[in-house]
């Protein structure tokens, strides 16, 4: 599933951005639709009209929903022809060429992940993947970090830094710093 919303303001377009949401297969699109607006929206104020290329479920209590949220009214809408059906129409079609390219990202991570599974000897590819590395100026300022990398390639929001608190290592020695961020 790939949701492309394009952002626009007083007429110009700031942007676009895809996202993925994890759905459910079984849901209908304007299920989905539906829930990702009610999520997105949930913590910024929505333009006066949201344009969609497909009905939301649930799109009239929605729009009420958003007015209420934004203290102004919100309209959404499907354009059947026009400027407005060729916005949607270009988003669509982004937000197809986006999917396929998340696809096939996935498609090499899987293949990685294979690969990683075979060469250690592994009955499974790993799912999660946890990289640590520590680092100092001369001693001093010690800190560690953590990168994690899955299925769907790195996982940003899970990347760690940690400082390095321990009194009892020498300035400069790495495998201590590593043990207290392993040990953490």
């Amino acid at each position: 599933t790939c949701i492309q919303v394009f952002f626009f303001r007083t007429g110009q377009n700031w942007g676009n951005r895809a996202y993925f949401p994890k759905a459910d297969p079984a849901l209908e699109p304007a299920e989905v639709l539906g829930s990702f607006l009610a999520q997105f929206y949930d913590d910024k104020l929505p333009a006066r009209t949201l344009l969609l290329s497909q009905t939301a479920q649930e799109q009239e209590l929605l729009a009420e929903a958003l007015s209420t949220h934004a203290g102004r009214k919100i309209t959404i809408s499907v354009p059947q022809r026009g400027e407005k059906k060729d916005l949607t129409d270009h988003a669509l079609q982004n937000a197809r060429e986006a999917l396929g390219r998340r696809l096939a990202e996935t498609s090499t991570q899987a293949r990685l992940l294979q690969g990683f599974a075979e060469t250690f000897g592994l009955v499974k590819p790993p799912v999660r993947i946890e990289v640590y590395d520590n680092s100092h100026i001369m001693g001093t300022n010690a800190v560690g970090a953590m990168v994690v990398a899955g299925p769907e390639g790195f996982v940003k929001n899970q990347y760690r830094k940690f400082n390095i608190r321990s009194t009892e290592i020498t300035p400069g020695d790495d495998f201590g710093m590593m043990r207290e961020v392993m040990q953490r």
